[in-house]
């Protein structure tokens, strides 16, 4: 190769990686410190004897001089067969609907017409694609030539590699076009495979929900880290779109909120507010898993002496092996939980052990004649809940705790308020997570194992149908445990909210799978401690001083009704306005999903207007993304025109009749 060609390609790559620098140090300061005094160790940018840009890495050429049409023919076929990530949304059957808003979804679902060749239509704009591997960039700048890509997200896990990107094409023109077509340019440099679902989950809080229906996973390259992150996203992807709700939901817990405060039940405080004169008392919690049958002998043994905290459907279980839980927690909000606890209360009627004899402690969004069947309900503010925030519209001096993960299942609102109470020696029991079998996937003794459960389901097949071996994941015990998808979300939200709590020192003596930061422990080598203070007396103490009242007198709960709600009727107004004229094309409807988004975001950090946020925010997220999950099964433009506008005639419907229910709340 010629010298002066040689030298000018250099002096081309340099000025490339300057102007990118520029453009990173404007858009990405962040990623412009990583880069602004780099220097690779591994990897690299070269030019061969050819006069090509080529990689080099591990001692090798990437491309072999083929960079450029290597990409070129990527692109085209990844264009010919992407590889996308396709939300999946269940359909209730029609006999089954309860809620307005499954009417309302069924109607949405049955009016789709079905593509049955399962032909991809050939999108003129991609909203959004995640791109893991950088290499030299070229199949970036193809595939925008290609296609107009709005939300871009680059995930490159070595930093030389994507230095040495920073030579070869230039950021600025991708970033400006991706800004021109309402959207984002995103890159995550050095990150591991779970930082790619990061990264996308980012995206889809910031820009919307309804992204998740479709969005496009382009790998450049294998290696051992992107196929990770590909297998990870298949694996957990699921999370992305976990724990919607609806407003109907938020509705229900808000109107049981009101009432539970106007009952007078005390609100948990922060451990600022009071004392646990005992924070290394082993505490047990006890959950519905499996492995629940194989603990009995022990909560049998000594129930008298150790503090028994008992989750959901465990009570039924407990009571029926004649073990009377110190504390019941509850979380679940729909009144049809009032007839299982009934059956409970009917099971002990012969019984010495009763409800009326035992402490629950509750979400506030449980219903009061449910928690009324208790001894002296107490409440635990729901974090991200319209009912908690209005709590926290109340509580000025900010004394009540609201601790995160207390969903998806009762066991994590039991490790979230066993924490907020100080304690710090936690046993979990049952708390399995999991399954061997799918026909033993709960406690043998709870009511999932009764006749008239099993057969009660949709699909008339019975709970286990639902406990498939589709997810497995480590066990505590053993090599694997099978798991379900809200099996696995409360697993994490153990998890986490452990990792945030480092002082707590959790042991897990499930049979079923690995809670990380929670050491496995095997039952029979629990050592019980002896306690100066007898557990009834403690446990009375420390509760008559972590609960309080103070802040919800009737005239303050009426006057911050009246004002929480009073632009709510408006705030839906503006956003119903956005989708009320014909729509053309399915970029066009997600253009305006994306304005009601902003505006959602916009009412969520204006102070005072929370409850609004959490009452309508649940709604929104799920029909944009059930509407637009179904707008990518047309291949027939006029007919996916004629689908938009049928499905938002529909939404503005469901919203209408939502207000009206929001005013009957307020109202009782």
């Amino acid at each position: 190769m010629d010298t002066t060609d040689l030298t000018i390609k250099k002096m081309l790559l340099n000025a490339t990686l300057k102007a990118n620098l520029d453009t990173l140090q404007y858009f990405m300061p962040s990623i412009f410190d990583i880069f602004k005094n780099y220097t690779p160790t591994d990897s690299g940018v070269f030019i061969d004897d050819d006069g090509k840009i080529d990689l080099f890495n591990n001692g090798q050429s990437v491309y072999k001089g083929q960079a450029e049409e290597f990409s070129g023919n990527q692109v085209a076929e990844f264009i010919r067969n992407p590889l996308y990530y396709n939300l999946e949304l269940s359909k209730i059957d029609d006999a089954n609907c309860i809620y307005d808003h499954q009417r309302a979804l069924n109607k949405i679902s049955n009016r789709q017409v079905k593509n049955d060749n399962k032909t991809p239509f050939n999108e003129e704009r991609y909203d959004f694609v995640c791109m893991v591997g950088s290499g030299l960039g070229y199949q970036i700048t193809e595939l925008f030539q290609n296609k107009k890509v709005q939300h871009f997200l680059l995930c490159e896990h070595s930093t030389d590699v994507f230095f040495a990107m920073l030579h070869c094409i230039e950021l600025r023109p991708l970033i400006e076009r991706c800004i021109a077509n309402g959207g984002s340019f995103n890159v995550k440099i050095g990150n591991n495979d779970i930082d790619v679902i990061n990264g996308i989950n980012d995206i889809l809080i910031k820009h919307g929900r309804f992204y998740l229906a479709r969005f496009y996973f382009y790998q450049h390259y294998n290696s051992e880290t992107n196929d990770a992150s590909l297998r990870l996203l298949k694996t957990i992807g699921y999370r992305l779109a976990f724990g919607f709700g609806f407003m109907e939901d938020e509705i229900i817990g808000f109107r049981h909120t009101l009432a539970n405060l106007k009952l007078g039940y005390k609100v948990c405080k922060k451990q600022t507010e009071f004392v646990n004169q005992d924070p290394k008392r082993q505490i047990f919690i006890v959950a519905n898993g499996p492995s629940l049958d194989f603990s009995l002998e022990f909560l049998k043994q000594n129930q008298n002496d150790i503090i028994i905290v008992s989750c959901g459907t465990t009570l039924r279980a407990l009571l029926k092996n004649n073990i009377k839980p110190d504390i019941h927690i509850e979380m679940e909000r729909p009144v049809e939980m009032l007839p299982i606890m009934e059956e409970v209360e009917k099971q002990q009627e012969d019984s010495h052990l009763k409800l009326k004899d035992i402490q629950i402690i509750a979400l506030n969004t449980v219903y009061s004649e449910l928690l009324k069947k208790f001894k002296s309900p107490l409440l635990l503010k729901k974090v991200n809940d319209a009912g908690g925030k209005y709590i926290e519209q109340l509580d000025p001096l900010n004394v009540y705790v609201a601790p995160e993960h207390t969903n998806p299942t009762c066991p994590n609102a039991a490790m979230a308020l066993i924490t907020s109470l100080g304690f710090k020696e936690i046993y979990l029991l049952g708390t399995d997570f999991g399954y061997i079998s799918n026909q033993h996937h709960h406690s043998k003794d709870s009511f999932y194992y009764d006749d008239d459960y099993r057969t009660s389901t949709p699909d008339q097949a019975g709970i286990d149908s639902i406990m498939t071996e589709d997810i497995s994941r480590k066990g505590n015990f053993r090599d694997f445990v099978f798991s379900t998808e809200v099996f696995d979300s409360s697993r994490v939200g153990i998890e986490m909210l452990l990792a945030k709590n480092t002082d707590v020192n959790a042991y897990n003596c499930a049979d079923g799978a690995l809670i990380a930061n929670a050491k496995p422990f095997k039952i029979e080598d629990i050592k019980l401690s002896s306690n100066s203070i007898s557990k009834n007396e403690f446990l009375t103490d420390l509760l008559n001083t972590a609960f309080d009242n103070k802040a919800f007198t009737a005239k303050k709960l009426s006057k911050m009704a009246d004002k929480t709600f009073k632009v709510l009727k408006v705030t839906l107004e503006q956003l119903m306005l956005i989708i009320t004229t014909e729509v053309n094309s399915r970029e066009e409807l997600a253009d305006l999903f994306a304005r009601q988004h902003h505006l959602l975001v916009q009412l969520e950090a204006r102070e005072g207007y929370q409850v609004n946020y959490w009452l309508i925010q649940g709604t929104f997220k799920y029909f944009q993304t059930y509407i637009m999950s179904h707008c990518f099964l047309y291949t027939d433009p006029v007919e996916r025109k004629e689908f938009i506008n049928y499905s938002l005639e529909i939404f503005r419907e469901h919203v209408n009749f939502l207000f009206g229910e929001l005013l009957k709340s307020i109202n009782t």
